[in-house]
């Protein structure tokens, strides 16, 4: 699961944070730097409370695991280390069916389609005559 995974979990970072990653101080001289650090302390700082200080670490955090020369390298690592991403959904695929999971979760889907069919629910514990079907009556 983890190439899938942690490209999509980079896609949410790279969505949700979008330029936040671009804009940081280039490094702690800048919040040593008075003149610096004021701007940073009003145009950096984070919800609910949170310091530039704090959300500029957290920032930076995030860049080194998805934007940065490691980052990078790890994106590919994840994606190319167990081989083919085709070949290891056909592994947990053919491991489904090893284990008995397919079946049962195929069973499960055959009984939830098996509760209904084109007149409606066929167990008397899904629908309530009185509220659902009343509706019918006022159409007619």
């Amino acid at each position: 699961m983890a190439p899938m995974a942690y490209t999509k979990i980079k896609n949410i970072i790279e969505s949700n944070v979008t330029s936040g990653l671009i804009y940081l101080p280039s490094s702690v001289k800048d919040m040593n730097n008075p003149e610096i650090d004021k701007y940073l302390a009003k145009y950096v700082r984070g919800s609910n409370g949170m310091d530039h200080v704090e959300r500029i670490k957290v920032l930076k955090l995030m860049w080194d695991a998805i934007g940065s020369e490691f980052g990078g390298r790890h994106e590919l690592y994840e994606i190319n280390y167990a081989g083919s991403q085709d070949e290891i959904r056909l592994q947990c695929l053919r491991h489904a069916y090893g284990s008995g999971n397919m079946k049962a979760m195929t069973d499960m889907v055959d009984r939830c389609l098996s509760d209904y069919d084109q007149h409606g629910w066929k167990r008397p514990h899904l629908h309530n005559n009185n509220d659902i079907n009343k509706l019918d009556s006022l159409l007619k």
